[in-house]
């Protein structure tokens, strides 16, 4: 299964170089572009699974740091749903009054870049999600509200990509791989091991 999760982050980051040739300037996500970062959003099992046994792998000071502004991020965010519900603008940016800095947000860069969920891997394009088939999904940042984006290859890859996801996560269930009843988000993965699931999942491939 860590095979088809490296196969989907390879297909996204494939997806963003196509769109970055396409579209040119008006996609300047790079360090310091962080907004996105400041989304409230889930991730999935094999999402925490790698990005939890990444982060151990880091050197301790890096982890400790990362677990404070984890333990920190988890109390804001318990606050911040109490109060406005959970906040997730899909694609785009959150509404102001509902940001909150991703703890693994340092100086403007990602600390566990290389194995960020695929959310994160997909923010600055134009993303089509077929669950969401009303409309085409883009950063503010990059495209004004209403802007026309012409791409006529863009629901075609970005289905065949949702499709794979989504068969990930049946795999996932079809293994009777654990599930958490409660919220994953990446503060969770950096704070609680979740690291363990890694081999599971390998352990289970020919399940």
């Amino acid at each position: 299964m860590i095979g088809s999760f490296q196969k989907i982050c390879n297909g996204i980051e494939k997806e963003f170089a196509r769109n970055r040739a396409l579209h040119g300037e008006r996609i300047h996500c790079g360090p310091g572009c962080t907004q996105c970062c400041h989304q409230l959003f889930q991730i999935s099992e094999i999402e925490a699974a790698v990005l939890s046994a990444g982060v151990r792998t880091l050197p301790e000071p890096t982890q400790n740091q990362l677990r404070a502004r984890a333990q920190e991020y988890a109390g804001a965010r318990a606050r911040l749903v109490s109060e406005k519900g959970e906040q997730e603008a899909w694609g785009g940016l959150p509404p102001e009054g509902t940001r909150l800095a991703c703890p693994a947000l340092e100086d403007g860069v990602c600390t566990v870049y290389q194995w960020r969920p695929f959310i994160c891997r997909k923010y600055g394009m134009p993303l089509w999600n077929p669950d969401r088939p009303g409309r085409v999904y883009a950063c503010e940042l990059n495209f004004q509200a209403g802007e026309e984006i012409e791409d006529g290859r863009l629901i075609q890859i970005q289905t065949a990509l949702h499709g794979e996801q989504k068969q990930l996560q049946r795999d996932w269930d079809r293994r009777e791989l654990p599930r958490e009843d409660r919220p994953l988000t990446v503060a969770r993965a950096i704070l609680e091991d979740f690291s363990g699931w890694v081999q599971t999942t390998e352990a289970t491939s020919g399940a």
